[in-house]
């Protein structure tokens, strides 16, 4: 069996006239944590839409346990879905529903379980990501801040149990405490599950204390992958500029 739950083969995606990503081969190692680097606008996100079906590639496979999901109908799509969590850069919280609403959301949208059960699933999970359950389950999402919309928005991701976890931005728009707190409860969670995680972050610092694995994107190619030493070491250019904030040169 092999030890990466997903692989990209030559995966390519046009929009129009643009080519986004060329020609992308990427590993990501089953139970284990690997970050996705590169400018804004790069493709990262592309890539993770890819991997949960948002998008339909222009050429080449997303293979998830050597299932090509870009070749799946919709109905075939919504199964493999049930085993990939996707938390979006802004929590993505229904505004019409409580908290405790937008968590078993998926519960009664894909299973079968009795009310009795969706409330013990529900606040367990928010307990999970550091929240008072009894005190946020029944506040609006107006009623949150940042850091709390985004463990609320994880608790959702997680309620289903899934595989595979995408983190898109998941520190964004957030103070340095609050950012760290959301990493450390991304390790937390990863060593209580051993989910295969997936981040796309420009927090380079952060991600360094969360992946396990580092690979940068760079003009629609992955041109670095390796652990953290390898990747701090990378003989690259382009990786030394990106992890210096240097914009000289190769980023012109």
């Amino acid at each position: 069996m092999s030890d990466s739950i997903i692989k990209l083969r030559n995966l390519k995606k046009v929009f129009g006239t643009k080519e986004i990503l060329k020609d992308v081969n990427l590993d990501i190692k089953t139970g284990k944590c690997t970050a996705i680097f590169g400018l804004s606008g790069g493709g990262k996100s592309t890539i993770i839409k890819h991997i949960v079906g948002l998008l339909k590639p222009t050429d080449g496979e997303i293979l998830y346990n050597d299932i090509d999901i870009g070749k799946l109908e919709e109905k075939e799509l919504r199964e493999v879905r049930k085993d990939i969590g996707f938390l979006f850069q802004s929590g993505a919280l229904f505004d019409s529903m409580n908290v405790f609403e937008n968590v078993a959301f998926p519960l009664r949208e894909h299973t079968k379980l009795d009310e009795k059960t969706i409330q013990q699933e529900v606040m367990d999970k928010l307990t999970i990501v550091g929240l008072d359950a009894s005190r946020v389950a029944f506040l609006n999402p107006d009623e949150l801040s940042g850091g709390m919309r985004k463990r609320v928005g994880l608790a959702r991701t997680i309620i289903l149990n899934p595989k595979v976890l995408l983190y898109d931005e998941p520190t964004s728009g957030l103070d340095p405490i609050t950012s760290d707190v959301i990493s450390q409860m991304i390790i937390n969670l990863q060593k209580e599950t051993h989910t295969t995680s997936i981040l796309i972050s420009h927090d380079i610092n952060e991600t360094f204390k969360t992946a396990d694995y580092f690979a940068m994107l760079y003009e629609g190619v992955i041109v670095e992958y390796g652990d953290l030493e390898h990747f701090k070491n990378s003989k690259l250019e382009i990786v030394q500029k990106f992890l210096n904030g240097d914009s000289s040169g190769v980023f012109n």
